[in-house]
């Protein structure tokens, strides 16, 4: 099981305050572009996009990072 990269004290500083709901509105515009009319080579671009904001948000978490990249594609 792997540390959280991010401390509890760091996700209260106001560097993550400022980035967490910025990164959740990302995630949110993201998941509406890839619901729209794309064509495979641009929703796969969206689908990674969301994959990476994903990945960035789970840094504030206490859950272990995931380490095989596919099981992000569940949600």
């Amino acid at each position: 099981m792997r540390e959280p990269l991010i401390t509890a004290m760091e996700r209260n500083s106001a560097v993550w305050q400022k980035l967490k709901p910025y990164l959740e509105t990302r995630l949110e515009t993201l998941r509406r572009q890839n619901d729209g009319q794309l064509t495979p080579d641009q929703t796969a671009k969206v689908r990674g996009r969301i994959a990476e904001v994903k990945g960035l948000l789970s840094l504030g978490t206490d859950k272990p990072q995931v380490a095989d990249e596919s099981a992000q594609f569940k949600d």
